[in-house]
Parts: C-alpha cells; sequence; structure tokens
C-alpha cells in the first residue's frame, strides 16, 4: 500500500496547477497514454489527499484501514474519484477553450456537491469563524468534499479565473495562468515549451533543406 501518513506538501504529485480541483484533475496529465494516469487505486487517492493537505495522519490512515476492510467501498470510491476528475476536467478545459460546459460534467460536479457540502460547519479560528469539514467521519470519498468545493468556488468567482491547458500535443495539464498578458502556453517549458520548441526548429530544418 503507498505510504498515506507522509506530511502535507510531500508527495509523488505535481501540484503547479495553481488551485486545489486542476491539481487534481492534472492526476492524469496525458489522457492519450492510460498508463500515466496517476490515480489508479484508493490509496493513491489517500496520498493525494495527505500531499495536499486534506486528511489528517489519523484520518487518512483510518481510510486505508477501512479501505482493505471494504474493498469493494473502496473501489466505487475510488470511481467516483475518477468520475469527478473527468468531469473537472472537462468543465476546465471547456472553460480554457470557450467552449460550452458539458451538462453531464457538471452535472457529475453537482452530485459532489450534494454529498460534500452537508459535511461543512462553521467553527473558530481564534476568534474568527471559519468554514470547517467534518473530520470524524468515516466516508471513503471524504477527500473528494473539498475538491468539490473548490472548484464550485472556482468557477463562481467574480473574476473569471484564467484557466489555460497546455498546448502541448499529448498534454491535458490545467494551470491558472498568472503570467503577464495572460500569454502562457504551457504547463512547463522545460518539458512541453522545450519539445514544441524542437518540433519548431525541426521542420524549419526541413524547410530549408
Amino acid at each position: 500500500m503507498d505510504d498515506v501518513a507522509s506530511l502535507p506538501g510531500q508527495g509523488p504529485f505535481e501540484l503547479s496547477g495553481g488551485d486545489l480541483c486542476l491539481d487534481f484533475a492534472n492526476t492524469w496529465g496525458d489522457r492519450g497514454r492510460p498508463e500515466s494516469d496517476d490515480l489508479r487505486t484508493y490509496p493513491r487517492l489517500l496520498a493525494f489527499a495527505r500531499q495536499t493537505g486534506l486528511l489528517e495522519a489519523a484520518q487518512a490512515n483510518g481510510l486505508a484501514a477501512r479501505s482493505l476492510a471494504e474493498p469493494a467501498a473502496a473501489q466505487a470510491a475510488l470511481q467516483a474519484a475518477l468520475d469527478l476528475r473527468e468531469a473537472l476536467y472537462g468543465i476546465f478545459s471547456a472553460r480554457a477553450h470557450d467552449r460550452e460546459i458539458p451538462p453531464g460534467d457538471l452535472a457529475c460536479l453537482n452530485e459532489a456537491l450534494g454529498e460534500a457540502l452537508p459535511n461543512l460547519h462553521l467553527g473558530l479560528e481564534g476568534t474568527a469563524l471559519a468554514w470547517h469539514w467534518r473530520r470524524d467521519g468515516t466516508a471513503l470519498t471524504a477527500p473528494l468534499w473539498p475538491i468539490a468545493r473548490a472548484a464550485a468556488d472556482l468557477l463562481t468567482a467574480k473574476a473569471a479565473a484564467p484557466v489555460r491547458e497546455c498546448g502541448g500535443a499529448q498534454c491535458t495539464w490545467l494551470f491558472l495562468d498568472h503570467s503577464r498578458g495572460r500569454s502562457r502556453r504551457w504547463c512547463s517549458m522545460a518539458s512541453c515549451g522545450n519539445r514544441a520548441k524542437a518540433r519548431r526548429h525541426y521542420h524549419r530544418s526541413r524547410q530549408g533543406d
């Protein structure tokens, strides 16, 4: 089983999307290659939740133990996570390309929100009130609750979020573009950006020949 007791911020996932829900969608960075899916087991979902600080160690370990005791329920929770992830990709990819949001993807997000939002409550942080997630539950889908809420917050923000999708031919990475002039095209210049430059150089060389 993957180690789910690691500290928040430590783990195997690349968290460069700029928002929790985009980082979750990016756990499959190249949808043309099934082997690039980083979320193929329930323990990997827990690892993502720990790395992003969604779960405390005790809660993650409790969910890991329950997933072993109830494998069918864990598989159902994993499928719910994959369904939500692909719905988020569909929604934010549509936003990035100024397309209409697919109704089925929005329905999937709303279903996740229907489960998530009843688990929110107000609690004190010093003298201030803030939203908190119920931590005493044992729902195997608990890691999805803050992800669904983050997606709803991003979609309903007063200022439209500058969501972009990587311009790489084989990359489906989503990110918030905070660059000057909103001109960022790549998930990373070190990967997709350099590959695109290399392809352009190759084609120019061939045309010159």
